[in-house]
């Protein structure tokens, strides 16, 4: 009988399936443990890995920059100390020798002119440990930079709206000054390989020495500009284009172009030349093919000087071809003067023009842009700069004011500007001063796309941060190009 009971027991006991579950549950929560375990370390090591790559990578480039303007030499202990240095001033770590960090094959090439090295990790491991004699894992990373100093082409874009007025246009002077003093400190007098170019703007830009690619216009959405002849000197056909707008002109006894009963809104003198060196934005043409949103030069046709804009409201600060002349520019800067509405496109379409090779029968001699098509060592850069939103453009409305008016136009006009600067190689920074949400979300979509530590769209909200920005920027852009 007893037997019997036991075997009962033990049949019992094999069918019973009601602590199946918690077994499963067992099995599961073990697994599902292992997996989070797994994750958690993986996350950390992914993190890790990109904190590393970072610092690396800003090592690599200041390291570069500091060879290539002769801070430090490319012989000795000196760059190696530095690159640490900055290896571990980004990681936020005091020792780098007594922490679990490794800067290891570091290189200088003189051949290529390259920097690079190699940096690791010893991660502790937390979960991964389980099941395996590891208490440690190494995260490593690579970089490489050039120090070699190419041809760089810098055009700064720089508001002088009404809302500059006061410390805002004076904390712009200050960074923009700094800015061009560190991207000239790499020249030498017999090697000069950074120039900048000046476009300040407001309703327009005051062309200056390239007024003579600009014709006097009728207000308008479109327009059949006129062709320059090609020489530096250029002009066009006075008679020719009045006659468009039904303009008596005629030729006088010695032969030159006049016209009369010029429109009180054309900004002319009687031979049909304009009044002021200011321009608006390019046209489209009424019929025929259009170079709105190109840098195709003035003799596919001249620049506009719409009617709307008012004669008193051309600014006096010019803009300012390529140069390498430090005193030009800084110059420059110190008079610029403010007032006006927002055509930010405008200015960046005439920081196009002073970087575009396309342009070089129509700049001075030693301001012609060099060719990014036949330069491999070349790099070309616009700093597009504002303190609000684009509000101006005459191209495309036929309203009678635009000033101020046409914000929805204006932002057309710059995101297509911005998608063909960038499409022929052109890197576009962009500096919101202490601007909206809008305009901001504007500029980050003109800006080029960010490449490893190179950061292209910046919104300082104060003097101090403007001249940081542009410190920042002139820092990056002196040739230090990441190659690994």
């Amino acid at each position: 009988m007893r037997s019997e009971k036991h075997a009962r027991r033990l049949s019992r006991f094999w069918t019973d399936s009601g602590g199946n579950f918690a077994v499963s549950f067992a099995f599961v929560a073990v697994a599902i443990f292992v997996s989070v375990g797994l994750a958690v370390d993986f996350s950390r090591s992914m993190g890790e890995k990109t904190r590393i790559n970072n610092a690396l990578d800003a090592a690599s480039l200041a390291t570069a920059r500091a060879l290539s303007i002769g801070e430090i030499s490319d012989t000795g202990d000196a760059a190696e100390n530095y690159f640490k240095a900055v290896f571990a001033a980004n990681l936020g770590i005091e020792d780098l020798d007594a922490s679990d960090y490794t800067v290891k094959d570091f290189t200088i090439n003189p051949t290529t002119q390259t920097v690079s090295a190699v940096a690791d990790y010893d991660q502790p491991l937390t979960f991964m440990r389980v099941g395996t004699s590891k208490t440690t894992q190494v995260v490593a990373s690579k970089s490489a930079a050039s120090y070699g100093i190419g041809d760089i082409e810098v055009a700064m874009v720089l508001d002088v709206t009404t809302s500059m007025s006061g410390s805002r246009i004076a904390a712009l002077k200050s960074a923009a000054t700094l800015g061009v003093t560190e991207l000239l400190s790499v020249n030498t007098p017999a090697d000069v390989h950074v120039r900048v170019s000046l476009v300040p703007y407001s309703d327009s830009v005051n062309a200056g020495p390239l007024a003579h690619t600009v014709y006097p216009d009728r207000s308008g959405a479109t327009s059949n500009a006129p062709v320059a002849d090609g020489s530096f000197n250029a002009g066009y056909d006075v008679v020719t284009y009045m006659a468009q707008y039904d303009i008596e002109c005629s030729d006088d006894d010695e032969g030159d172009a006049s016209c009369e009963d010029v429109p009180e809104s054309f900004v002319v003198n009687s031979d049909g030349t304009a009044k002021d060196d200011c321009a608006t934005d390019r046209k489209a043409p009424t019929s025929g093919t259009s170079y709105q949103y190109t840098d195709a030069n003035p003799s596919y046709g001249m620049i506009s000087r719409d009617s709307r804009l008012r004669a008193n409201r051309c600014t006096s600060s010019a803009l300012v071809p390529l140069t390498s002349d430090e005193g030009t520019l800084t110059g420059a800067i110190t008079g610029l003067s403010v007032g006006g509405c927002t055509a930010g496109h405008i200015g960046l379409q005439w920081a196009w023009y002073t970087l575009s090779h396309n342009w070089a029968d129509y700049l001075p001699a030693g301001s012609v842009p060099d060719d990014l098509d036949t330069n491999d060592e070349l790099a070309k850069y616009i700093i597009l700069m504002t303190d609000g939103a684009f509000n101006t453009a005459y191209a495309g409305s036929n309203e009678d004011r635009v000033a101020c008016r046409e914000s929805a136009l204006s932002r057309a006009h710059t995101a297509a500007l911005c998608t063909n600067i960038k499409a022929v190689g052109i890197k576009i920074f962009t500096i919101g001063f202490s601007t909206s949400d809008s305009a901001d979300a504007m500029l980050e979509d003109c800006a080029s796309p960010d490449d490893g530590q190179m950061t292209y769209a910046y919104e300082p909200d104060s003097a101090s941060e403007l001249a940081a920005t542009y410190e920042h920027i002139a820092s990056l852009i002196q040739s230090l190009r990441l190659t690994q």
